[in-house]
């Protein structure tokens, strides 16, 4: 008889990277608290961050799709369906996480963010 297992807190985990996009969202929450009330340290980095947990928990994600695709039953016309869904989903929302990152190294590189000057330009 199996016994009950607690969660799977090892790296490969989903739970894990469900972690990761809550402690990205609670990064954000507070970046977006901190710009209200008019305070500007640790805004580069904390978008960075962010930018970085959801990156990477995307990535994970979009990999997990493509697993399901590889393993979904291709007679089964509408579990194909779905797992495609899912690649595709999952692809986007990659895409739209490393857009962020770039769009965030743009602001820091234009001096856009509050506390990142810009780049020094070296002769």
């Amino acid at each position: 008889m199996d016994q009950p297992t607690g969660p799977d807190w090892s790296v490969n985990s989903d739970f894990s990277f469900l972690i990761a996009v809550l402690v990205a969202a609670l990064m954000a929450l507070h970046t977006l608290c901190q710009a209200e009330r008019g305070q500007t340290t640790g805004f580069y980095l904390l978008r960075c961050g962010e930018s970085a947990l959801t990156l990477g928990s995307s990535g994970f994600f979009l990999t997990q799709a493509l697993k399901g695709l590889k393993e979904a039953d291709p007679a089964n016309a509408p579990e194909m369906c779905a797992a495609q869904w899912e690649v595709m989903a999952a692809g986007l929302i990659l895409l739209a996480a490393l857009i962020q990152f770039e769009l965030i190294q743009y602001r820091r590189r234009t001096g856009q963010l509050p506390d990142a000057p810009t780049d020094p330009i070296i002769s």
